[in-house]
């Protein structure tokens, strides 16, 4: 392989394929667990539809603020791209360094090992054999996006599709069937601050909106970026938006606030008090496709960061070949693909997880406020996000909110996560002033 320019990314990606890349990143296996603490905290199915309605105004909001970066940078790399252009090389360099040592790789092996589990209703597998499963996993995702940046999408398009049409039709049977029993929707008594009762509430709910930002990661093989990436970003952000709070309106229809605050299998509850014992098995299926194409994006999304980092110098110079036949960044797909596989092979990430949820929250938060720092720039005259300076605002302080929940929530896990971002700061210096060095010496 040879070292490769960004003008060497294909730009395959259509504007459908994109918006199937939003609605894949954003829908993964959270929605069939998450209403159920969102219902542990809010024990009322108004508040809990305005949750979910307020989740949806916020994601939007950074969709669109998203949408103006990508139009003025629409280059591979996303939000590492805005915060380095923003607030300097250091910042891009943790937000890169967070998402392999843990935010992409971690959440990558959560998935992987999850999709085995689901699997394993239906083929039973030991737990060693489970691991496998997942490593398998990783292994032909990587494989196939290495093929070419089309098969990665492609393979993604096909399976938001079908789970997108198998929400529809669970929403629709939702909405119009009786269930088997009727709940209850006796509220319990309020909690002493609603206001906190609901702010607690938020911080799943937004998690669970998070995902749509890896299109951008993707802006250097997008066809037109500037004009369908904005356009990506708000019809896939409505579509989960939809999605969301429909299949919310089913969960209270079936089983009401309490017994979805009770359940443990939320979707698979439902679905038996709706349409019999034989739905549990079919929702189970559609949790295995939904995850199955979240974690296609993540593998594909994702190495792009690793690559225009060391497109720029602020990472392995090694990373920056692309592929001689395909075009793509295959040694960034398998530096992923190889440090998931290593947290598979660890088995319990939930802690690492928990510990970086505050700074994966940070760095969405800075590269929304880079705008403000990039709008400077008046040359730009493409998509401009609408109600500038309110609706990034309005984003950053809710990502300001979620760092400050998820530290309350997880303080030692979140401990922990500072001092990732400590260790990176750390290899930064390092290799900055390692540069320097070498810089002299050639100099000399």
């Amino acid at each position: 392989m040879t070292v490769a320019t960004a003008q060497n990314l294909k730009r395959e990606i259509s504007g459908f394929d994109a918006s199937m890349i939003v609605v894949s990143g954003v829908i993964g296996g959270g929605i069939f667990f998450t209403p159920a603490v969102v219902a542990q905290r809010l024990p009322s199915a108004p508040l809990i539809l305005l949750a979910w309605a307020v989740g949806a105004l916020i994601s939007y909001a950074g969709a669109l603020t998203y949408a103006e970066l990508a139009a003025r940078y629409p280059e591979a790399g996303g939000h590492y791209a805005y915060i380095r252009n923003a607030f300097g090389r250091l910042w891009g360099f943790l937000y890169g360094w967070m998402l392999l040592l843990i935010i992409a790789t971690g959440a990558l092996a959560s998935l992987a090992l999850a999709f085995a589990g689901y699997l394993s209703a239906y083929i039973p597998l030991s737990p060693m054999q489970q691991k496998l499963t997942a490593i398998l996993l990783i292994a032909a995702l990587s494989v196939v996006n290495v093929f070419g940046v089309k098969p990665g999408a492609r393979t993604t398009t096909l399976l938001t599709v079908i789970k997108v049409l198998a929400f529809a039709l669970l929403i629709a049977v939702g909405l119009f069937v009786a269930p088997s029993q009727p709940p209850s929707f006796v509220v319990d008594a309020p909690p002493n601050s609603l206001l906190l009762a609901f702010g607690m509430a938020l911080v799943p709910i937004l998690f669970s909106y998070g995902g749509w930002q890896q299109l951008n990661f993707m802006a250097g093989e997008v066809q037109d970026a500037r004009r369908r990436i904005p356009a990506a970003l708000a019809l896939g952000v409505g579509v989960v938006a939809i999605v969301y709070v429909g299949l919310n309106v089913v969960y209270l229809r079936a089983l009401g606030p309490a017994g979805m605050a009770e359940s443990n299998a939320l979707a698979a509850d439902a679905g038996i008090m709706l349409l019999g014992e034989g739905a549990g098995r079919l929702i189970t299926l559609l949790v295995t496709v939904s995850i199955l194409a979240f974690s296609n994006v993540v593998v594909m999304a994702t190495p792009r960061v690793f690559w225009a980092m060391s497109q720029d110098g602020s990472f392995l110079r090694s990373i920056a070949a692309l592929h001689p036949r395909y075009g793509t960044p295959a040694r960034a797909i398998g530096l992923q693909a190889g440090w998931a596989i290593v947290l598979v092979l660890i088995g319990n990430i939930g802690a690492l997880v928990n510990g970086v949820v505050f700074a994966d929250w940070i760095f969405f938060g800075l590269g929304a406020a880079s705008i403000f720092v990039l709008r400077r720039d008046d040359g730009h005259s493409g998509y401009r996000v609408p109600g500038y300076p309110v609706v990034p605002a309005f984003f950053v302080l809710a990502a300001i909110a979620a760092v400050v929940s998820a530290i309350l929530a997880y303080p030692k896990e979140s401990g922990l996560g500072a001092l990732m971002l400590l260790v990176g700061a750390l290899l930064f210096h390092w290799k900055y002033r390692a540069s320097k060095t070498a810089v002299a010496a050639g100099v000399d």
